[in-house]
C-alpha cells in the first residue's frame, strides 16, 4: 500500500512538468505579402503527434479588423510551405518542435489560432499570436494602382444608384476576365496545334523563346510575363509526367513532386521556379532583368534534365 502515493507523486510531477498548452513563437511578426518566415512551435516533456504534415495547407487564423462582419473571421491565406519536426534535451527537459515555413498573401492584421494536438487523450491548443501583414513599398520604375482610379469619382445619390454601379463594374470585370481567358485558351491552343508534331521539350522550349522576345517586363507587364511563364512550367510537368499541375497550388504541386522519380536537388529547383513565379503574380513584386534572364535558363536546365535520353537522341 506504501507504494501507491509514491507512484501518485510520481504521475502527479510528470503532468506537471508537461505543457497545457503549445507555445507559439514567430520569425516576423510584421512579414510583408509573399515573405517566407516561420512559426515555431514548442512542447516541453510531450512529442508533437506523428501526422501528415504535408497534407497540411494554411495555418489557421482569423482576420482582426475594425469591420465587424469580417472580425475574427476565419482566414485562409498563411499557406504552409513546408513543416519540419526536431527534438533535444534542453536543461534536463525533453524540447520537442515542430517548425512551419510559412508565406502570408494578404495584407492584413490576424491572430493566429493554431492547430490543436491530441496528446495523451487530452486535447492541447496552440498559443495565439499576433500578425500584421504589409504590402511592399512601391518600386521606382513600377507604378501600383488603386481600382478606384480607373473610374471616374460619381458619387451616387442613392443606395439603389450605388448597388447598380457596383453590378455594372462586376459584370465589367466579369467579360474583361471571360474574353481574357477565352483569348489565352485559343492563343496556346493554336500554338499548340502548329507545334504539335515538335517533341515535347522543343515544343515547350520554343514557348518560352517567344514569351522572352515579347519582353514583357520592359512594357509594364511583368505579372503577364510570369502568368504566361507560369502555365509553361506547369503544361510541361503536367505532360511529362501525366499528372495535372495545371489546377494545383505551389504547395500542392510540391507534394505532388514526391510521387514522381526524381532527384531531390531536381524537385527542389522546380518548386524555386514555381514560387518565384507566384511571389510577382501574387505579390505586385519587381525583379531585375539579370534574375529574369536566370529564370529561363533554370527552366531550360529543367526541361532539360527531365527530357528522357532516349528523345533527346531521337532529336
Amino acid at each position: 500500500m506504501k507504494v501507491w502515493p509514491f507512484i501518485l507523486f510520481l504521475a502527479l510531477s510528470y503532468s506537471y512538468s508537461c505543457q497545457d498548452f503549445v507555445k507559439v513563437d514567430i520569425s516576423d511578426k510584421q512579414p510583408r505579402v509573399g515573405d517566407l518566415f516561420s512559426i515555431t512551435c514548442t512542447l516541453k516533456n510531450q512529442n508533437f503527434p506523428r501526422e501528415e504534415v504535408d497534407s497540411l495547407t494554411y495555418y489557421p487564423a482569423k482576420f482582426l479588423s475594425s469591420d465587424s462582419s469580417k472580425h475574427q473571421t476565419a482566414y485562409k491565406g498563411i499557406e504552409i510551405i513546408e513543416a519540419k519536426d526536431s527534438n533535444y534535451i534542453s536543461e534536463g527537459d525533453s524540447i520537442s518542435q515542430r517548425i512551419y515555413s510559412v508565406i502570408a498573401w494578404d495584407s492584413c492584421e490576424l491572430v493566429l489560432e493554431g492547430f490543436e494536438y491530441l496528446i495523451g487523450g487530452k486535447t492541447i491548443k496552440s498559443e495565439k499570436v499576433y500578425l500584421k501583414v504589409s504590402l511592399y513599398e512601391i518600386v521606382e520604375g513600377i507604378e501600383l494602382y488603386d481600382i478606384k482610379e480607373l473610374f471616374s469619382n460619381w458619387k451616387s445619390r442613392t443606395n439603389g444608384s450605388k448597388v447598380k454601379f457596383w453590378i455594372f463594374i462586376g459584370v465589367i470585370i466579369v467579360m474583361v476576365l471571360g474574353a481574357t481567358i477565352a483569348f489565352l485558351k485559343r492563343y496556346f491552343t493554336r500554338k499548340i496545334e502548329r507545334d504539335h508534331k515538335l517533341p515535347l521539350d522543343e515544343r515547350v522550349l520554343l514557348e518560352i523563346d517567344r514569351l522572352y522576345a515579347e519582353e514583357l517586363w520592359l512594357h509594364d507587364k511583368l505579372q503577364e510575363h510570369f502568368v504566361r511563364f507560369s502555365y509553361l512550367l506547369r503544361s510541361y510537368l503536367t505532360e511529362r509526367f501525366e499528372l495535372s499541375f495545371l489546377d494545383k497550388t505551389t504547395f500542392q504541386s510540391k507534394t505532388l513532386l514526391k510521387k514522381i522519380d526524381l532527384p531531390e536537388s531536381l524537385r527542389i529547383k522546380i518548386v524555386e521556379l514555381l514560387t518565384s513565379s507566384d511571389y510577382i503574380k501574387f505579390a505586385d513584386s519587381s525583379m531585375s532583368n539579370e534574375r529574369i534572364a536566370l529564370l529561363k535558363i533554370a527552366v531550360t536546365n529543367i526541361i532539360e534534365e527531365t527530357t528522357p535520353k532516349n528523345d533527346q537522341e531521337h532529336d
